[in-house]
């Protein structure tokens, strides 16, 4: 009888703790399902986050740079250096004038292929306005036609289009393209000079003093 009830009080004990090891084994799975739904979750709510910053971040960018064009082109003679910044990732910026004429056909190919080399969108864009504007007969008014004349590399969300503008000749001798301007963007900002020219704002890099 003792026998029965040893084996009985076993056999127990053994179902109980296979039970309890069943229930701590469906516990550590829902602790780890439940780890890696918040991770994921939270991952996505950071990125999120971290995207919807960037993105106001660059929308400040634009308008200021639109409104920093604006406020200075009727103005003439006035001189402003202008500090901009943008969320990372952005390694260039590229400045186009529409409505630039070059001296001769070559010149124009020449400068072509530079900007091509260093932005084959805005290049594509420089090339195609001026055409459209010599074969209608509209050259002087490419600017108020185009639709952009900013370019970013890498490209930008949303386009931009600043007042009508003109690439200020080098103060150093250097020969400089009349039509663009592109250079890098150091860490998510650059400067520029920009100079009020009554109809438009001429504009340059502008560097760091030494």
């Amino acid at each position: 009888m003792k026998k029965n009830k040893l084996k009985e009080n076993s056999c127990i004990f053994f179902f109980s703790k296979r039970g309890l090891a069943i229930s701590q084994v469906f516990t550590f799975i829902v602790m780890i399902l439940t780890f890696a739904l918040i991770m994921l979750f939270g991952y996505k709510a950071i990125a999120g986050f971290l995207e919807s910053g960037e993105n106001i971040q660059f929308v400040q960018f634009k308008n200021e740079l639109e409104s920093s064009f604006q406020r200075i082109f009727r103005d003439y003679g006035s001189v402003r250096i202008e500090q901009f910044h943008l969320p990372p990732g952005y390694e260039q910026i590229c400045f186009i004038d529409l409505d630039y004429s070059a001296n001769s056909a070559s010149e124009f190919a020449e400068e072509s292929n530079e900007l091509c080399q260093k932005d084959p969108i805005a290049c594509t864009l420089w090339k195609t306005s001026s055409a459209t504007c010599s074969d209608s007969g509209l050259s002087g008014k490419c600017h108020d036609l185009g639709e952009e004349n900013v370019f970013l590399t890498p490209s930008a969300p949303v386009k931009i289009k600043v007042a009508k503008l003109s690439i200020s000749p080098s103060e150093d001798g250097e020969r400089l393209p009349g039509g663009f301007l592109c250079f890098p963007i150091h860490q998510g900002e650059f400067s520029l000079r920009l100079e009020g020219k009554g109809n438009h704002v001429e504009v340059a890099e502008a560097l760091p003093e030494i």
